[in-house]
């Protein structure tokens, strides 16, 4: 059993063009599991890394496959394919990126492609650029031009350097208190039982530990990991970053999904009404021109890979760029370690070339 420990860089690469996005995928890994999201998945012998990249499909129509591939990833890749240039889709690829990376601290790459007799475009699309960024957390992000193979390798390289310093920023955070793992598939395996395809987001996972999977029927149930793969290969431990693929005992394949997580025992608490701040970005126009206690548009609340729609009990005014204090209803309850409950606002509506981010929510 091979129990050497492999650095894992879990790349999220989006933008318009699918062929684009393919191909850089296919950079990283060897396509793998496909559905609302397609995965690219390699162990790199040669430099002793490994790397998961994962590509949302049918964005822009669909916003949810976009925001569970930034939550399941900590290094982004901005595609802008010259062709086509900056539009409204890019401006909220843009918004996106940027409100996950304020929250969170990612690791920000735009690549621009299709340079192809679109030389001319290069210097103004990045000038364009530096002029968006310098007011926001992106400012001084690498901009890399995708003209030939070589400048593939060098995109990879930055991938490993920026994965290298997040490692780093996590050490410090000491994020081993506790074992979360993110689910993005699940099934029954003839002679193994279910199995999960998952993306340890916190701490270590050992081969016996007994878990629970957090949010199963509005409660939690105990899971014991019988077998961790990586890459096809049995591992007794893996750390933070790896993805894995979890033989499970304990539960159905029928009880979970996406929603759910797999966690150490009594950490996650669940949360159905909140009070909390509302930040609405300034990019976001609600109807009426701003959110009160008389909306009755419907929003979402992505917390991890879980998704609820959002009822406003109580709210203050709160005009774009600003920020109220609300209290909300959870249609689907949400889990938190104990530090509250912390996610994006989101229209779920299909693209109609305005931005559907609509802010953050913070439990107070």
């Amino acid at each position: 059993m091979n129990e050497r420990i492999e650095k894992s860089f879990n790349v999220g690469i989006v933008g318009e063009n699918q062929d684009i996005l393919k191909l850089i995928g296919q950079s990283f890994g060897a396509p793998g599991t496909r559905s609302d999201l397609q995965f690219y998945n390699r162990l790199d012998e040669g430099i002793g890394y490994t790397f998961c990249a994962i590509t949302p499909l049918d964005y822009p129509n669909k916003i949810k496959p976009l925001l569970q591939t930034l939550e399941m990833t900590d290094i982004y890749i901005l595609v802008i394919d010259l062709n086509i240039g900056l539009n409204s889709a890019i401006g909220e690829l843009l918004i996106a990126i940027e409100v996950f990376n304020r929250l969170y601290n990612k690791g920000v790459i735009i690549t621009l492609s299709n340079i192809q007799n679109n030389e001319w475009k290069v210097d103004s699309i990045s000038n364009k650029l530096d002029k968006i960024l310098k007011t926001t957390s992106l400012v001084q992000i690498n901009i890399i031009n995708l003209r030939d193979k070589a400048d593939y390798q060098i995109l990879k390289e930055k991938v490993v350097e920026l994965g290298l310093e997040l490692i780093e920023h996590q050490k410090l955070e000491e994020n081993n208190t506790y074992t979360k793992i993110l689910i993005d598939h699940i099934f029954p395996v003839k002679g193994i039982g279910t199995v999960a395809l998952s993306i340890v987001k916190r701490g270590t996972l050992k081969k016996g530990q007994l878990l629970e999977l957090v949010g199963f029927n509005g409660a939690s149930k105990k899971v014991l990991i019988k077998n961790i793969q990586k890459h096809d290969r049995d591992f007794n431990i893996a750390y933070e970053n790896d993805r894995v693929g979890l033989a499970l005992k304990g539960v159905k394949h029928t009880d979970v999904s996406r929603y759910n997580l797999i966690a150490t025992q009594n950490i996650f608490r669940s949360e159905s009404v909140i009070n909390a701040d509302l930040f609405l970005s300034e990019l976001y126009i609600p109807k009426k021109g701003k959110i009160s206690s008389d909306t009755e548009k419907e929003f979402h609340l992505i917390v991890n890979l879980g998704i609820s729609p959002v009822k406003f009990l109580e709210t203050e005014e709160i005009s774009p760029g600003k920020s109220g204090k609300v209290k909300v209803s959870l249609k689907k309850p949400l889990f938190h370690d104990g530090s509250g409950i912390s996610g994006i606002l989101i229209d779920m509506n299909k693209f109609e070339g305005k931005n559907r981010i609509v802010g953050t929510l913070t439990q107070i």
